[in-house]
């Protein structure tokens, strides 16, 4: 019974550094979206949803592999020889996951900074053309008061 809790885990954990995997190619084309002049709102926000189903699956990975080994902790603290192969494996196999990890924050890092430079650049659009429309509206008020007449300067007689 263990041991297929034991196996349970491992491929928990090799699911988990799929879905990492996944998380990093994810990364790596949000930065691309990112990147891309003009920015695409859309695309940025599909590869967000897609990020958060992969988040979801991974917390739920953590949830499973926590709670399986409540269940055998006991067990494999009480007879460690009995178990080290696949406890070894397990503990490879974390490693590679923590790596993972560590390059999936690296990268989010990258990601935000992208983030922040196409926002930059959106803001500064923004605010170029909020200006122009501003330039536009005060040239057509001058033009418009080109041909009015103020009362004072006509004559009322006829």
């Amino acid at each position: 019974m263990t041991e297929d809790y034991l196996q349970i885990m491992i491929e928990s954990l090799e699911k988990k550094i799929d879905v990492l995997d996944r998380v990093l190619e994810l990364d790596k084309r949000q930065i691309a979206i990112a990147l891309e002049r003009p920015f695409d709102t859309e695309k940025y926000d599909k590869s967000m949803d897609e990020k958060g189903v992969l988040i979801d699956e991974l917390n739920r990975l953590d949830d499973g592999f926590t709670s399986t080994y409540e269940r055998v902790r006991d067990e494999v603290q009480a007879n460690p020889k009995a178990y080290a192969d696949k406890v070894r494996r397990m503990q490879d196999l974390i490693r590679m996951a923590t790596d993972k990890g560590v390059a999936v924050e690296a990268q989010e890092q990258r990601g935000k900074q992208a983030m922040q430079s196409a926002l930059s650049a959106k803001r500064k659009e923004i605010r170029t053309v909020k200006v122009s429309n501003e330039a536009a509206t005060k040239y057509y008020k001058a033009m418009s008061r080109i041909n009015e007449i103020d009362p004072q300067l006509m004559d009322r007689k006829k």
